[in-house]
């Protein structure tokens, strides 16, 4: 058998089974022979406390398709969302608008410590019903850097009724 050292905390070899003990993380029983390589976890932090980020994307139109210019999109909950035009409201709401083509780009990014598995968006505007979307994080260790990590949501507004 051969001999196995661990970063993590003391290692507990019986038979052809090794067991990493973690400091404040979990452990991982992995078993093995010889010849096969060894597999161990090496992250002692949840994955769902692991901060991510992502690239949002996405336009606003009205029913008929055409693109709603200076339209509010904000995020909602967990999330900390930035863009260079993005401002936090006294109500600490934070939000964006939409440029000429409807369109808006922002960086979504989970607070630390939090495990929620999503945030709430929603476009708004004067004369338009607010579209709520439920927005997932793409995955463990996305980052907005990463061109897998963007999402891209769009809405589409109906006028409000008068």
């Amino acid at each position: 058998m051969r001999t196995v050292l661990s970063r993590l905390g003391p290692v507990l070899a019986v038979g052809s089974a090794v067991l990493t003990a973690a400091c404040g993380g979990s452990s991982t029983l992995t078993t093995h022979s010889d010849d096969a390589p060894v597999a161990m976890k090496t992250s002692t932090q949840d994955s769902a406390t692991v901060p991510v980020s992502a690239t949002i994307r996405g336009t606003v139109v009205d029913p008929a398709n055409r693109p709603l210019a200076n339209m509010t999109i904000e995020c909602l909950g967990d999330v900390h969302c930035t863009e260079p035009q993005y401002a936090v409201t006294a109500e600490d709401h934070r939000i964006t608008h939409t440029d000429a083509k409807g369109a808006f780009e922002i960086v979504a990014a989970s607070l630390p410590g939090t495990s929620s598995a999503s945030f709430m968006m929603n476009a708004n505007g004067l004369g338009y019903d607010e579209d709520w979307r439920q927005v997932a994080w793409p995955g463990p260790g996305c980052s907005s850097s990463d061109s897998r990590c963007t999402i891209t949501i769009n809405f589409k507004l109906n006028p409000t009724a008068h």
